[in-house]
């Protein structure tokens, strides 16, 4: 009696061991199952990431197309994205596809000051020529200065402040602007700003820079204050220049418009390396694609002055606004 006690208790203890072993793998195939969803779900993921990528960066390449124009964009988007759907499948069902891209020019960006090849080109050239415009904007004196060693501490790769305000290396990228409204996060532009917007010319600052083109100003497009500020001429001593560049119709930015660089005193053996006369044909274009549930967006400023076009800048963000 007693052996078959024993006997039924070891059986007991096996099934339990067996029951447990049994629960183990099933929990162990569970987990492996899990981690085989997940990676197949991530290299899923990853690959509508790189279709997306794909599908945005065509509508670059087709921006780059000399023969098409912005009023044609968006009906050759349309018909890409159609194209592109057709193809891209995953088992029996469809990969839903949206291709969209956007044109805008950007004539007269030219005529902007770039404040990135202004302030890492010759420091006492960009103190001078940033002085002479907030001046113009009736800006305190104290509050340009401050401003400028602000802006020059932004850009510069060292931690030392260029003014007696060490605050002025605080939060800083101490590299390019990528941005025009990043000047907005300079300490004291807001009070610079605010001084513009408020002077008797109610000045729009940000308006005035760009972050675009080779650094040398249009004097074809850019505002008569920009013109005096850069080319260190006296208030009005553009007006002449700016008065007639407009030609007999009296509208900017048509073909009777006179470049008169006279007008403009007898120094220009100054600044002539500064300046152009002409104005660069350029686009900015923003393609974004979507494949699934991923989107990816690719923008570039593209040059069509050039035969081929060419692509000035470009950068690539997720499309976030």
């Amino acid at each position: 009696m007693k052996r078959v006690h024993l006997s039924n208790y070891s059986s007991g203890v096996a099934l339990i061991i067996v029951l447990w072993a049994v629960s183990l793998i099933a929990t162990a195939m569970l987990g492996l199952a899990a981690l085989l969803q997940r990676q197949l779900d991530q290299e899923i993921a990853a690959l509508q990431n790189a279709r997306a990528t794909l599908v945005a960066e065509s509508g670059i390449q087709m921006a780059l197309n000399p023969g098409l124009y912005p009023g044609d964009m968006k009906i050759a988007s349309e018909q890409l994205s159609g194209r592109i759907s057709e193809g891209w499948k995953t088992g029996r069902g469809k990969v839903p596809v949206k291709f969209m891209i956007d044109t805008q020019d950007m004539a007269g960006e030219a005529g902007k000051l770039n404040i990135n090849a202004l302030l890492l080109g010759d420091k006492g050239v960009a103190r001078a020529v940033l002085q002479n415009l907030f001046a113009g904007w009736e800006v305190n004196l104290t509050t340009s200065s401050s401003l400028i060693d602000a802006l020059l501490d932004w850009v510069d790769s060292d931690g030392f402040a260029t003014g007696s305000n060490s605050a002025t290396e605080s939060n800083v990228r101490n590299g390019v602007f990528e941005r025009v409204d990043e000047l907005e996060k300079v300490i004291g532009w807001a009070e610079m700003a605010k001084e513009a917007r408020e002077g008797s010319k109610a000045v729009d600052p940000v308006k005035k820079f760009t972050v675009f083109g080779l650094g040398k100003l249009s004097l074809r497009s850019a505002d008569q204050d920009v013109i005096e500020a850069f080319l260190g001429l006296p208030n009005g001593g553009a007006s002449n220049f700016v008065n007639e560049r407009k030609g007999q119709d009296g509208v900017l930015g048509t073909q009777d418009d006179i470049v008169n660089q006279a007008l403009l005193g007898p120094n220009s053996a100054a600044w002539a390396d500064r300046v152009v006369t002409d104005e660069d044909d350029l686009w900015r274009v923003t393609s974004t694609g979507t494949v699934g549930e991923a989107t990816r967006k690719v923008v570039a400023l593209i040059s069509r002055k050039s035969n081929p076009p060419q692509v000035r800048a470009r950068w690539s963000e997720e499309a976030a606004p």
